[in-house]
Order: structure tokens, then sequence, then C-alpha cells
């Protein structure tokens, strides 16, 4: 096309110096002629971008990992000229996650439209800005080419894709609590007295000091105190490591994406059993749910849809803060993509307090860490629940092989 352009006003150029020299009309007339070539030229790629019409929806809008989701963008021509050359960039869930532009190339008659089509399938939960972003044009001779960026118009409406986690429903957990038989539901009875905690909260006034809790207030910078109650079946916690994955990219929207499955899954397994639950995350301050019953799960579920993966702690400072709050007997259930020898230790020591880990490592790659593998085979061996899984598998086939 720079090509085209060079010989083109070359030739403009030159008929006009033979017309000036020689003051023949047909000189003239030819650099009349190629003159009129690139105002034509241009006139009609800057009509079409400044005219520029479109089209665009997906269907559907809010959809589960796993379904189909249609994009349909369409291009209309209302001119009495032809686009010879228009190229559409535009954005798919997957290319959204990979930083990059799809595109396609259209010629369009007049007073036509051409469809760009694109079926997909939501692999990963999260929420995606979609459709056309930007095009560019170029004229019938291959003189120019303008490109324009649609984010930067005020007439452009950004199509919104919500991906949901999927709910797989688990068979069994290996937990004490969950597999002992005849166990029944207890209210929990709040209580000063230190019987074991239930939750914890930021200071209000008049609150004592002995029930502060001064780990998670010197992490936090502000105080927490303890809530005690009195029951004979603790609640199960679930405690998922939301630091950042170190690798960017689609690594990190994977691993994110499977952690987040195993927390849905857990947390519907255990509220259909009607068993008490507590999900607890730390971000900039800690962060809990609290449910009972099935009817509790919705409240997990979106706030597990859209949770961010941005804390400053990870799973060893996190649990370094909490055990002291855990009673005997009590079950914890730990969503972790690191295991480091910090957190292997503390798993030991509360296996030996009588408090019983399930821990889920997930990973990407062609294979789990030897450092890693090797804490999970011990972990197993000393029987403290371990499982390792990788992004692609499915957390109910893990658990049926490992039970």
């Amino acid at each position: 096309m720079k090509h085209m352009r060079i010989l083109i006003i070359g030739l403009g150029a030159l008929l006009l110096g033979l017309g000036l020299y020689s003051g023949e009309r047909i000189f003239f007339m030819g650099f009349t002629l190629i003159a009129s070539l690139i105002f034509y030229a241009l006139i009609t790629n800057l009509w079409v971008l400044m005219d520029f019409r479109y089209l665009q929806n997906i269907t559907p809008v809010r959809a589960t990992k796993g379904e189909k989701a249609l994009l349909v963008i369409q291009i209309h021509n209302d001119k009495p000229f032809i686009y010879p050359y228009i190229k559409v960039f535009y954005q798919t869930p997957y290319s959204v996650l990979n930083n990059e532009l799809k595109e396609q190339v259209l010629c369009i008659l007049p007073f036509h439209y051409e469809e760009i089509k694109e079926e997909f399938i939501c692999e990963l939960r999260g929420h995606y800005t979609l459709g056309i972003i930007g095009v560019e044009v170029g004229d019938p001779f291959g003189l120019f080419t303008f490109s324009m960026n649609l984010l930067n118009r005020s007439y452009h409406k950004p199509l919104e894709l919500n991906i949901a986690p999927r709910v797989i429903r688990l068979a069994s957990l290996p937990l004490p609590q969950i597999q002992a038989e005849g166990t029944t539901r207890q209210e929990f009875l709040a209580t000063e007295e230190p019987a074991s905690l239930s939750d914890i909260r930021q200071y209000q006034y008049g609150d004592p000091l002995k029930k502060i809790h001064w780990k998670v207030s010197a992490k936090l910078q502000d105080l927490y105190v303890k809530n005690y109650e009195t029951n004979t079946q603790p609640q199960i916690l679930i405690f998922l490591e939301t630091f950042p994955y170190p690798k960017e990219g689609i690594a990190r929207y994977k691993v994110e994406d499977q952690m987040i499955e195993c927390a849905v899954a857990i947390t519907h397994f255990v509220l259909s059993k009607w068993l008490s639950l507590q999900l607890i995350i730390y971000h900039r301050e800690r962060q809990q749910l609290i449910g009972k019953n099935p009817g509790d799960f919705t409240r997990f579920f979106d706030y597990l849809a859209a949770l961010p993966f941005n804390s400053p702690f990870r799973m060893d400072e996190i649990l370094y803060m909490e055990s002291p709050g855990f009673s005997k007997g009590q079950s914890i259930v730990l969503i972790v993509h690191d295991m480091t020898y910090r957190l292997f230790n503390q798993l030991c020591l509360l296996k030996q307090s009588d408090v019983h880990p399930l821990v889920l490592v997930v990973y990407y790659g062609s294979a789990l860490h030897e450092d890693i593998r090797q804490m999970v085979e011990e972990l197993n061996r000393r029987e403290i629940p371990c499982l390792a899984l990788h992004t692609d598998e499915q957390i109910d086939q893990v658990m049926e092989r490992a039970l």
C-alpha cells in the first residue's frame, strides 16, 4: 500500500512537471485525473470513519462456565460506494485473557452489510468486556488506510458478559465432622467465655480488652475482637488463599478459576448437609461469610463468583493468625496454590492438636513441583488429607480417586 501511494504521487508529480515544462494539456489532464483519484480515496476513507455504523450483541449475557455463547457483529454500508477493505478488531473472552485482539477483513457492497459470528465456550469465570473495539479502512486503490479506536467514541457501548463458576456436586469429603454418623445440628450461643471461636469482628466501644485478637489486629493495623460460642458441633472453616498467583496471563486465570470452583463445590456440599460453615477471606481486611443450611448457598455463590485475588497475605500467614481460635475436633479446609514449608509445619501441628485439616493444592503446568509433591505425599502419610488438583481436572473426579 505504501509503494502504491508513492507510485501514484510520483506519477502525479511527473505529469505536473511535464505539463509545466511542455505546456501540453494532456499532461495537465493526467495530473487532474491522478489528483482526483487521490482526493476520492482520501474523502471516502474519512467518510466511512466519520459515519461508521455497526450493531453487535452477545447471547447470553450471563452464562455458567462450560456453556456456549455467541457474539454477533454487523458492519453496515449504507453509502453508494463499496467498502473494499475494512478490518474489524474485536475481543472474545479468550483473547481478553491473553491480552490479544481478534481481527477479520471484510469487503462490503453498497447498501449491504456483513456479519461476523463468533461462537465460543465460556471457559473461565469472570466479568468480560467484549465486542468490536476498533476498525481500519482502506480505499479501492490502496492509497490510504485509516484506523479508529471505538473505545474513545461516546456512542460506543461495549458488551458485558458475566461467566459464573459451575457447581460441582461432591459425593463426600474426607473430614471427620462430615463422616461422623448421628451428628446433630446445634445452634451457636454467643458467650464471652473462651469456649470455641465463632468469628472475628472489628472492635466496638465497650468490648473487653481480653477479647482483642492481637495477631489479626497487628497484621491488619486495626483492632479486631473475638466472638466466642458454646456448641457441640464447631463450624467447618474454609480458608481460600487469594494471594495473587505468581505467573501472569492464562495461568493465573486458570488457577484462580479452579480455586473458586473448589470453594463452590465444598461450600455446596457442606451446606447441603445442614452443617455450619464459615468462609474466611483475607484482603486488606478480614472478611467472612457464615451459613448453616442450603438456603445460604446463593449468598456464598454470588460472593465467590465476583471474588478478586488481591490479598497481601499468604496462607501460612492467615493460618498463623487464625489458629489460636481453633477448637479441638474442628475441621478446616484450605484451598491454596502454593505449599510452603512453614504451612506444612503448621498443618502438622494442627493435626497434633486434634484439628482436622483438608488441603487442596491447585497447580498449573505439566507437573507438580517436586518439593510440593513430596510435602503432599508426606501430609497424606500423616493422615492429613491433601489433594493436588491440576487446573484441567475436576474436584469430584480427584476426590473419587483419592477416596
